[in-house]
């Protein structure tokens, strides 16, 4: 932690295995201050997967790339990566999926996935997500962070197109109901920014596979969102 600083957040989302770009991602934070690593999901991507890797070993580099920081890192799945995907980070300590984790004087709580009508992977229903997170936030008694994949509904950050809104009503309502200091969502790569629902800031920086991160600052309950993109190869 930093001076009057109560925390800085590396945040890196919808990777889907590319883990080059990634790299490029990690040399550019290379001198940067920040406490944690959040990463909200979509490790690998189950439409691309290779005969040389599979899904589980692309899951691994990635890991290991957002490890070599030697920073925390918290980590939800998305809707891409396989169930199988928890018991890695179990293996290497970053798992918050259904889960709370305390980083300084900060509690975060995750839950990953995304209801969709893909047939992907990862997909807990509307009412198993709104019925995981208040029971585990029943625990919580101080400010606390969210870390999902799925954005809440009816957001900038839940659109497809002009009008339609494909985000979580139970995510929505538990930002409502029980109003995180942060929220940190994925999933839906063509809307990235920051909402605001009530006194929460909901904060997606874009899909780092085209080359897009940010930066979380929080000092005394002012919260800063900042998006960034690593210059595309040539």
């Amino acid at each position: 932690m930093y001076p009057g600083l109560l925390m800085r957040i590396l945040v890196v989302a919808d990777i889907h295995g590319k883990f080059q770009v990634l790299q490029r991602i990690m040399d550019d934070v290379v001198g940067e201050k920040y406490d944690l690593i959040v990463s909200q999901g979509d490790f690998t991507d189950m439409f691309e997967s290779t005969q040389d890797f599979t899904q589980m070993e692309v899951a691994d580099t990635v890991l290991q790339k957002l490890l070599i920081p030697k920073k925390p890192v918290l980590c939800v799945p998305g809707n891409h990566d396989p169930y199988e995907i928890l018991d890695l980070f179990e293996d290497y300590g970053v798992n918050v999926h259904h889960k709370t984790r305390k980083v300084g004087d900060s509690t975060f709580v995750g839950w990953g996935g995304a209801d969709t009508p893909f047939n992907t992977h990862f997909e807990p229903s509307e009412e198993e997500t709104e019925e995981a997170l208040t029971d585990i936030l029943k625990k919580v008694r101080s400010e606390w962070i969210l870390i999902s994949h799925a954005p809440p509904k009816n957001t900038t950050l839940d659109k497809i197109g002009p009008r339609k809104h494909v985000g979580s009503s139970a995510i929505r309502k538990i930002i409502e109901k029980k109003r995180p200091l942060v929220a940190f969502s994925a999933h839906i790569h063509e809307n990235k920014g920051v909402e605001r629902i009530g006194k929460t800031q909901v904060f997606y920086p874009g899909p780092a596979y085209d080359g897009y991160y940010g930066f979380v600052s929080i000092e005394n309950k002012k919260i800063e969102c900042e998006t960034r993109k690593v210059p595309a190869q040539n």
